[in-house]
């Protein structure tokens, strides 16, 4: 489900707003020509935008990103990160062509500066580029409240996994079951919407930050509004499941009273 993400990194214009991205100066290689290349089209984009082509900036933007060797957007998720490249144009519409994601990971942190710097071309850092040191900043502190959330999720569906067998044992209207079926219910509730605040809050801040400090540099993120809302209806589903099994207790107290009463 790899288009279901918390956050969207897009660094498909990385460098279309401005020409201050500084990198190595050329010695006649191969690698100082892609470099030359790239200070070429960062110019050609400013000077799109300026006789209105937009569409044809947003092209070049893309050889911008291309050139540098890291993909149009990387998408975080609870275990692991994607990535790919966009296709189409604001004419017809634009499509997320995922081309690889990463091996899931327990206790994943989304980390853009470690993914990025590993994937720009041999000579070229981040620094080189301009990224900005207080997104990095601002994800870090982000980092142990991803954690938390991997914690939380996985108590919750584990919780519900048990329940599977719980729910079984339940039919026979034994009121000790349903009971346990409550608690257990109620227990995956709060562990899944503890979960699912933590994820809404990095996914709101996360994008918050980036695209206060990243703005200068042409790179924006949106939060992910699918998985908000997924773990948000599993969490309703897991409030519903308590308040039934609750009912179903009193009502199999109500039934097992009425036959002991009609037995004596």
């Amino acid at each position: 489900m790899e288009d279901v993400h918390i956050l969207t990194l897009n660094t498909s214009r990385i460098g279309h707003l401005s020409t201050n991205i500084s990198v190595p100066s050329g010695d006649g290689s191969s690698g100082s020509s892609t470099l030359d290349g790239i200070k070429k089209n960062i110019t050609s984009g400013i000077n799109s935008i300026i006789d209105g082509a937009e569409s044809i900036a947003g092209d070049i933007a893309n050889d911008i990103a291309k050139d540098l060797g890291i993909h149009d957007f990387y998408t975080a998720h609870v275990m692991s990160f994607c990535e790919g490249f966009y296709k189409g144009n604001t004419t017809e519409g634009v499509s997320m062509n995922v081309t690889h994601c990463s091996k899931p990971k327990g206790m994943y942190s989304f980390d853009p500066t470690v993914i990025l710097q590993k994937e720009l071309i041999k000579g070229v850092s981040l620094k080189d580029i301009k990224w900005p040191e207080k997104v990095q900043d601002g994800l870090n502190a982000l980092s142990m409240a991803a954690r938390a959330m991997f914690v939380f999720y996985m108590i919750g569906i584990a919780t519900v996994g048990l329940m599977i067998f719980t729910s079984l044992a339940g039919l026979s209207g034994s009121p000790l079951v349903s009971a346990i079926n409550f608690f257990l219910s109620h227990f995956a509730y709060l562990n899944l919407a503890i979960a699912s605040a933590i994820a809404t809050a990095i996914a709101v801040k996360s994008s918050n930050i980036i695209n206060k400090y990243g703005a200068d540099i042409g790179i924006a993120a949106y939060k992910g509004g699918k998985f908000i809302a997924m773990t948000w209806a599993a969490t309703a589903l897991a409030l519903v499941a308590s308040l039934a099994w609750i009912v179903i207790f009193f009502l199999g107290r109500k039934g097992r009273g009425g036959y002991l009463a009609a037995g004596s």
